[in-house]
């Protein structure tokens, strides 16, 4: 799994962030199978959190909780020799702003200022992206919604570019559950209109697909819900994280004439349900018991 694993949590890197995506076909995907919960129970063993995520012994993610709090994580941009690490702030016990910085130089930096709720659901959000050049700087503005149960449903982002004064793009990201599980993430990206509303008529869309889910724990399940959903906001490939299971397959459909990417992934889980490694034993999950 070694391989699927940078494909789970990379392949839409490479055709999701500043890439659109057409209506195809390929919005029918269907899940095969997966139920939600874990077991019916969503909440997992406590005082246990993911420390590290290695493959071949290479860290690829990893994360500092200090006093029960997440301070920073840092993992792995897509297949590129970048790696991020979030720096999170806070006002009393919710986190107010999160910092994602490239240690390499020409990386785009995130800063995200969020609210959250009592169970980590990010209700308003901003975020200032600073890129090498003004112009492919930017600051966006999200409105996101949730159903009455909880449920994150659909996310806009209004986006103005290199110091403009008005929002120029859009993106509009709606979720379709299978159980408590994001099953699938409609992108759509394009333009606004004069009256400042999304141009459909124009736009483009990419799906992003996890499917297949087991009933086990997810290892991001421990770790604070906002940064994971923020980290998605810039890159939509890695929503997965804020599900309760784990995805056994990972479907990415961008626009034509770029191929969809479709990968298979497998676990092997402990007696408490976690992941710990692949079947190959050559990715690994690393947890502190707190």
């Amino acid at each position: 799994m070694g391989k699927n694993y940078l494909l789970k949590i990379f392949a839409g890197v490479l055709v999701g962030f500043m890439v659109s995506c057409n209506n195809s076909d390929s919005d029918d995907f269907e899940p095969t199978s997966g139920n939600g919960g874990n077991n019916g129970n969503g909440t997992p063993p406590p005082a246990r959190v993911l420390e590290k995520i290695t493959l071949n012994n290479v860290v690829q993610e990893e994360y500092t909780v200090n006093a029960g709090k997440l301070v920073t994580g840092t993992f792995r941009d897509g297949n590129t020799n970048t790696f991020y690490t979030g720096t999170v702030t806070y006002n009393g016990d919710k986190i107010s702003k999160i910092k994602f910085v490239g240690n390499l130089a020409g990386s785009t930096s995130y800063e995200f200022s969020i609210s959250e709720d009592s169970k980590g659901n990010i209700y308003t959000a901003t975020c200032t992206a600073v890129a090498t050049t003004a112009a492919n700087s930017y600051i966006s503005d999200y409105i996101i919604t949730y159903d009455q149960t909880g449920k994150l449903t659909k996310i806009l982002e209004k986006k103005k570019y290199g110091g403009m004064y008005a929002y120029t793009n859009f993106v509009q990201t709606d979720f379709t559950y299978l159980g408590n599980n994001i099953f699938k993430g409609d992108c759509t990206r394009g333009v606004l209109t004069g009256t400042g509303d999304p141009d459909m008529a124009t736009a483009k869309k990419t799906m992003y697909s996890f499917q297949n889910y087991d009933s086990k724990i997810s290892p991001f399940s421990t770790l604070p819900k906002s940064f994971f959903m923020a980290w998605s906001l810039a890159r939509p490939e890695t929503f997965y994280k804020i599900s309760p299971n784990n995805p056994t397959s990972v479907h990415i459909a961008p626009p034509l004439p770029a191929q969809a990417t479709h990968t298979d992934l497998n676990y092997v889980y402990d007696a408490n349900n976690y992941p710990v490694s692949d079947k190959d034993q050559k990715l690994k999950y690393t947890y502190r018991i707190l």
